[in-house]
């Protein structure tokens, strides 16, 4: 686990002694007045994450009292691992440094024993999630793929471009081409979203695996890419893929990787902030998700809107969902993250 240099141990005790005299909720209704907060994307600027991140902030400092300003920064690295091990073991435990780490690296890094990531998810503070991602296939239309049969029936290679290794984008098509035969070849490397699209706006690449709101517009709309698979049933007509796979160790994967999926962009705080601060945010954030002005804003933008995810159901749901993956699941991952 990452420790806390001295320093940074002194001010976070200086920050949060005060907190742990509050002797009445008037005192924790104040406690952000005039202060700031930091809310950090684990992935560059572009992208879902990133844009999650600013749409919740652009809304989030209102529904706090005090209406602390809220500061949007980036923090990349690892698919969101290195913004999850600052805020793990570096951010102090006072509510004003948050983060949007990311999807799959991020929550199955320390479950499928990635030495980089240097944190445990059951002990962060879950303020919730606005909706789970729904993962889709994308092929650009100029590929001449349809669905899933044309897609098998294939004569060349469908090119798929990703991230980094362990990231779904990565994993899922090749979890197809190993397992079920698709012609389907992953092509590592690009820093997000954005540089994706844009090699498959010039054909570099055939297809990638992301959420529909990672596009700056509607990919179907704009004539760039059909819908092939996806990961729960929100696009009508579309085949999910754990139902699409055919081999045991492939649904097995893929069940796996729908766990971060389910979990979809959450906001975290690092471990140990006092319950009353604990309290005020998760309320902010749910407030801020169901808002007429976020809601609205979100559909401007495409993204997709659901049921939010509390922050405590969040923290029940790792737990019962990532505490016994069998080791043919890990295995299997380990290969497909080298």
């Amino acid at each position: 686990m990452l420790g806390k240099p001295f320093g940074a141990i002194l001010t976070t005790v200086s920050l949060v002694l005060p907190l742990l005299g509050l002797a009445a909720e008037a005192s924790a209704q104040d406690y952000f007045r005039g202060k700031a907060i930091s809310l950090y994307a684990g992935r560059p600027p572009g992208g879902g994450v990133d844009s999650e991140m600013r749409l919740i902030g652009q809304f989030l400092g209102a529904k706090i009292p005090g209406n602390p300003t809220i500061i949007p920064r980036n923090m990349p690295g690892a698919g969101g691992i290195t913004l999850g091990n600052f805020i793990y073991g570096s951010a102090a435990p006072d509510g004003l440094s948050l983060g949007v780490p990311g999807r799959t690296a991020f929550v199955l890094g320390p479950v499928t024993g990635d030495p980089n990531a240097r944190y445990d998810l059951r002990k962060f503070t879950w303020l919730g999630s606005s909706n789970s991602s729904n993962f889709i296939l994308w092929i650009r239309k100029g590929a001449n793929i349809a669905n899933v049969a044309d897609l098998k029936a294939s004569k060349r290679e469908i090119v798929i471009g990703g991230s980094g290794a362990g990231n779904a984008d990565t994993v899922v098509p090749a979890i197809f081409a190993k397992f079920e035969g698709m012609p389907l070849k992953v092509v590592r490397g690009y820093p997000g979203v954005p540089e994706e699209v844009l090699a498959m706006q010039r054909g570099e690449i055939d297809g990638i695996v992301t959420a529909r709101e990672s596009f700056a517009a509607d990919p179907v709309a704009s004539g760039l890419a059909v819908v092939v698979m996806q990961t729960f049933p929100v696009e009508k007509g579309v085949p999910l893929m754990v139902e699409t796979a055919q081999s045991p160790r492939a649904k097995a994967l893929l069940s796996l990787f729908t766990v971060p999926l389910r979990v979809g962009l959450a906001v975290i705080g690092p471990p140990g902030i006092p319950a009353p601060i604990t309290e005020i945010l998760r309320k902010a954030y749910l407030e801020t998700v169901t808002s007429t002005e976020y809601i609205e804003e979100a559909k401007k933008r495409g993204f997709e809107l659901g049921t939010p995810n509390l922050g405590t159901e969040l923290t029940e749901y790792i737990d019962k969902n990532l505490s016994n993956v069998s080791p043919q699941v890990l295995e299997d991952f380990q290969e497909f993250s080298k």
